[in-house]
């Protein structure tokens, strides 16, 4: 297992350091309201990179300076670790992508039903998923459209640049399929799919049918959620490269980055938030504790499976996956091959030993810390014995 080290130069201002200066004040508002999985991810940010996770001891072989690395949580939502897990992540989708175009769809849902995350999160999410990727299906099936039965991924997000719940789900989808009659199609068609309005309206009338089957909202809510218009975007990224990259972004770190807090005082934080409209950067600032509330909201149900993959590009049709690559490879030029190879290059892991923070020279590995007993822990979060589980 490769070390993780903690003693590069670190930002001014970081998510953990905000956690350690409100948690106190957080728990006294909120603690009894938390359920495990958030207690879960309030420890493992606080404890993350610290003498509690264990680590290395290293020497420097030229000044004789001795350094520690502390290991990390590698908690899905810590915004310290997954930088490994999304170089793993993208360079193998990279690798499988194919010599077509890629187009990404976004399902945004209505306001109205975001109390759905918080009431009924684990039903709402899975029934969010199963209709989204059922729209697409039903719509690239038809022969009006496409005519084909499509391939492709879809990435979960819950949140938006203020940190508030904002569920929404980006998928893939390369312009390639199988007919019923099982001939492949490619096309090179830029405007391949079909408009996002033909595929929001399939949503809302999946979706809104099945909420209220399952008695999720008041028929009053479904009625108004009727009447109106339903977000979706479609967007033609070319290769697809820049399209795995933009979603690898999101999937191991949390809704804030360290390089985004500007300030952190006694009681406030302030960060940046894009505003995509006008295309420009701007500030919020909220209160320490709010900060904390908004950042674990996004804790997923236990198995929940953020990342899902349909049609040919489902692990168990790998067989029509490789006909369509060789059916494909004949139409492959060599500035495709090109684009792969420097993009692959680009994200590949560099597993160097750590420098020495003063002479800048290749220290030396010379013993293990271990994790410090439950009774030394810096922080400790969970008062009562109640074992979490672990976010998918």
């Amino acid at each position: 297992m490769p070390v993780r080290c903690s003693i590069i130069q670190q930002p001014r201002f970081c998510v953990s350091d905000i956690f350690k200066r409100y948690y106190k004040s957080f728990l006294d508002q909120f603690g009894d309201s938390l359920n495990p999985d958030q207690r879960w991810l309030l420890q493992s940010i606080l404890q993350c990179r610290t003498e509690a996770m264990g680590g290395h001891k290293f020497l420097c072989t030229d000044c004789r300076h001795t350094h520690f690395a502390w290991h990390s949580c590698n908690h899905r939502l810590c915004p310290q670790c997954g930088a490994a897990q999304t170089q793993h992540w993208v360079g193998d989708n990279i690798a499988k992508t194919l010599p077509v175009d890629y187009f990404m769809i976004t399902f945004t849902l209505p306001a109205q039903l975001h109390h759905l995350c918080h009431n009924a999160p684990d039903q709402f999410y899975r029934l969010f998923f199963k209709t989204a990727s059922s729209s697409i299906k039903d719509i690239l099936n038809d022969p009006k459209h496409a005519g084909v039965k499509p391939g492709f991924f879809g990435v979960f997000q819950s949140w938006q640049q203020n940190v508030l719940i904002h569920p929404h789900i980006h998928f893939i989808v390369p312009a390639v399929g199988i007919t019923c009659s099982g001939k492949i199609i490619k096309t090179s068609k830029k405007g391949w799919l079909v408009h996002a309005d033909v595929f929001a309206s399939r949503l809302q009338t999946l979706m809104l049918n099945a909420l209220q089957k399952q008695h999720l909202i008041d028929s009053s809510t479904i009625e108004y959620l009727w009447k109106i218009k339903w977000n979706c975007s479609v967007k033609n990224f070319g290769n697809g490269f820049n399209a795995i990259k933009y979603l690898g972004a999101y999937l191991f770190k949390g809704p804030v980055t360290n390089s985004r807090i500007i300030s952190a005082d006694h009681q406030f934080v302030t960060f940046k938030i894009k505003d995509r409209e006008n295309n420009s950067t701007t500030s919020v600032t909220i209160t320490g504790v709010e900060f904390i509330r908004r950042y674990l909201l996004h804790i997923l149900p236990h198995r929940f499976h953020r990342i899902r993959y349909y049609g040919f590009l489902h692990n168990r049709a790998k067989v029509s996956f490789n006909l369509i690559k060789q059916y494909l490879g004949t139409f492959v030029d060599a500035k495709h091959k090109a684009l792969l190879s420097q993009q692959l290059l680009s994200i590949q892991i560099k597993s160097t030993s750590p420098k020495c923070p003063y002479c800048k020279t290749a220290m030396q590995c010379i013993s293990e810390v271990p994790r410090a007993p439950p009774y030394k822990l810096i922080h400790r979060i969970f008062s009562y014995n109640i074992l979490p589980k672990k976010s998918a």
